[in-house]
């Protein structure tokens, strides 16, 4: 059989195509051996045209099933080709947003292997790779989100943590401050609002005296301060009196309020401290028991002064007592000195106040009735002042003196006397007003 008659058989051509020994030997790599016919003679290889037909069917048909192996893996995640082009391709397919979050988490050895030459790679790395960067995208997708709630919940909370600690940052501040100007001591008296201690100021070792008030016994709101700012009534009332008119000579001049600081449960008031000096109560008890009319008409003379003071500035003090009056002894003159501002409160002199804030035990006979008047209950505080100033060891009772077991010396001059009896009037409409006290006959 000559050459075109073996190409032209269909039987040849046939048995070709469907040789399963064949689709072996092209999956191994070799050149595929026709099989021998009884009636057919060897193949030779044809340089024809028409011989070469039946080659390109067979390599189209390896293409085909190649690309079928191909296509088939991918829904399994099966590696790509190995051709360099195609790998290439299949790596600039991915989406773009997966390049930006490389950028983004630094996938350095991803981006070195685009540039680098493509190399024949497995199943297991091809699949590494394609879930390694799914997995990625994934997480991407479900930090971001968590990581922007938690800075809202950051931004949030210390917002929260900055406002709860606020005033604690303020007490810290103004402690600081109280600290760097003044040195605080001992504890040297104590009242019914505070306590106070002794203590220097740093730049000039000024004495000063501290009180200490708890703001959970504070008994009056806040009161301007004059400058718009509330503040506890105490405070403003001291900061009314640093006119210099109050503090000239003659008169029972309140001391002077220096500072005074916010530190939280607590208010501190410095204060000027006269030295030396005591309480008019101790004061007393060293000179014997009593003082002599005219230490006396002294001392009087500049307490009335400051009330008629305070009363021009709608201050009313209430708690006037021998307790909360300093004697300065530097001299043999003695000076009076008004203190503890604590009960004060504003008040014109003629209102009608629905309480009484100051000692019970000195309180005015209208104070048990239910009301008092500022100008009235001041005189009335004077009198009670002056009766144990004059009288040995007489602590003065409103109870006791009402019911008439306690009585004003009759040894005192008749002046004296009757200045008591002005003073210590029961009824509050019978009793002088401060300026006509200060023009009584005993006090020239």
């Amino acid at each position: 059989m000559d050459k075109d008659s073996a190409m032209d058989n269909p039987k040849h051509t046939v048995e070709r195509k469907t040789s399963p020994d064949n689709k072996k030997k092209k999956k191994k790599g070799t050149f595929p051996v026709p099989s021998e016919t009884p009636d057919s003679e060897p193949s030779q290889p044809s340089t024809s045209t028409h011989d070469n037909t039946p080659v390109r069917k067979l390599k189209r048909k390896k293409q085909e099933d190649k690309e079928e192996e191909i296509i088939e893996p991918k829904k399994v995640k099966t590696p790509l080709r190995d051709d360099g082009q195609t790998k290439n391709a299949e790596r600039k397919s991915f989406p773009t947003k997966k390049k930006q979050k490389k950028k983004h988490l630094n996938h350095e050895p991803i981006e070195s292997c685009a540039s680098e030459p493509s190399q024949p790679s497995t199943s297991t790395q091809d699949n590494t790779q394609v879930t390694t960067l799914k997995r990625k995208r994934q997480e991407e997708e479900i930090t971001e989100p968590k990581k922007r709630k938690t800075t809202l919940k950051d931004s949030s909370s210390s917002d929260a943590e900055q406002t709860a600690t606020s005033s604690e940052k303020t007490e810290i501040t103004d402690k600081d401050k109280f600290k760097a100007k003044y040195v605080e001591k001992h504890q040297f008296a104590e009242g019914g609002y505070g306590s106070i201690y002794g203590g220097f100021r740093k730049s000039d070792n000024l004495p000063v005296a501290i009180k200490h008030i708890l703001k959970s016994i504070i008994p009056h709101k806040k009161l301007d301060d004059g400058n718009g700012k509330m503040v506890p009534s105490e405070v403003a009332i001291m900061l009314k009196l640093r006119d210099e008119s109050i503090h000239s000579d003659g008169k029972a001049a309140p001391v002077a309020l220096l500072d005074w600081y916010d530190i939280g449960r607590e208010i501190l008031l410095v204060m000027e401290r006269p030295i030396p000096c005591e309480d008019l109560f101790h004061y007393i008890d060293t000179k014997g028991g009593t003082l002599e009319e005219e230490e006396a008409k002294i001392i009087m003379t500049q307490l009335i002064h400051t009330a008629i003071d305070l009363e021009d500035r709608n201050i009313f003090h209430q708690d006037i007592k021998t307790e909360n009056i300093l004697i300065q002894s530097h001299s043999n003159t003695p000076q009076a000195r008004l203190i503890d501002f604590g009960v004060s409160c504003l008040a014109e002199k003629d209102s009608i106040l629905r309480e009484f804030s100051g000692t019970p035990i000195n309180a005015p006979p209208e104070a048990f009735k239910g009301f008092c008047s500022p100008g009235s209950t001041t005189v009335w505080q004077l009198g009670v002042v002056l009766y144990e100033t004059l009288h040995y060891r007489g602590d003065f009772s409103t109870m006791d003196f009402l019911e008439g077991d306690l009585m004003i010396d009759s040894e005192l001059s008749e002046e004296c006397q009757d200045f008591f009896k002005a003073c210590l009037n029961t009824s509050e409409e019978q009793r002088p007003y401060l300026q006509d006290l200060l023009h009584h006959p005993w006090l020239r």
